[in-house]
């Protein structure tokens, strides 16, 4: 039993703290004191949000947060930010799709989680999202700063549905979740699909940071691209 409880703990404990980066000084270096238009996709609870207003200023924040008890909640929270805040979840498609939250909500995702981490894949409940394309909600030329994309499996086809966007460079800095591992049934690890099709835009791969590892190895990272 107490073998049974150590795995898990160590489970949990591994997956959230196996790597800490400081993105501070990356993305304070690349906007300096600028104000930004930041959009943050998958924003679950907004603990990236947290961070950044330690020390980006904000234009305007536009957020995508499926779980409704969740996306109501960064409304109230991030009201002083003149946040936009949208209750579905961003996909390659527009129409409806089956969710799955999970207890801890960072995991939630449009596809099953398989067995690479049992102690934190207790399904809550499954529900029914309104999913919709990034370039039907940006549809003019204005000038994105920063968009953040965390969507547990669905990276790449949230980045087919902003091709006109990339095409056009009014994202200048993306930051994205790379798997090396299969985390969710039928997705495959991501990494060289993401590098590949963000290269086709001239997007460039220019950091990384929170790399985790899984048995020694490489689990997953978050990666930057910008078209400087």
């Amino acid at each position: 039993m107490l073998l049974k409880y150590y795995q898990k703990l160590d489970d949990a404990i591994s997956y959230l703290f196996s790597s800490i980066n400081d993105e501070k000084k990356l993305l304070n270096s690349y906007f300096k004191k600028n104000r930004i238009f930041y959009v943050d996709i998958g924003t679950n609870e907004g603990s990236y949000l947290d961070f950044l207003t330690h020390f980006v200023k904000f234009k305007k924040v536009v957020s995508f947060e499926p779980i409704k008890s969740l996306s109501e909640n960064l409304e109230k929270k991030y009201k002083n930010l003149n946040i936009h805040n949208y209750n579905l979840a961003l996909s390659n498609s527009c129409g409806y799709k089956i969710f799955y939250q999970y207890d801890i909500s960072s995991q939630s995702s449009l596809y099953v989680q398989n067995d690479l981490y049992k102690s934190i894949k207790k399904l809550k409940k499954k529900i029914k999202v309104k999913t919709d394309k990034f370039d039907k909600i940006f549809n003019t030329d204005r000038t994105i700063n920063f968009c953040k994309i965390d969507v547990q499996g669905e990276e790449v086809n949230v980045l087919k549905g902003m091709v006109n966007n990339l095409k056009r460079k009014n994202i200048k800095l993306i930051k994205i979740e790379l798997s090396f591992m299969e985390r969710y049934k039928k997705v495959k690890p991501n990494f060289y699909d993401i590098i590949t099709y963000l290269n086709k835009f001239d997007y460039k791969l220019i950091s990384i940071s929170k790399i985790k590892y899984k048995d020694q190895k490489l689990l997953l990272m978050d990666a930057f691209f910008s078209i400087k």
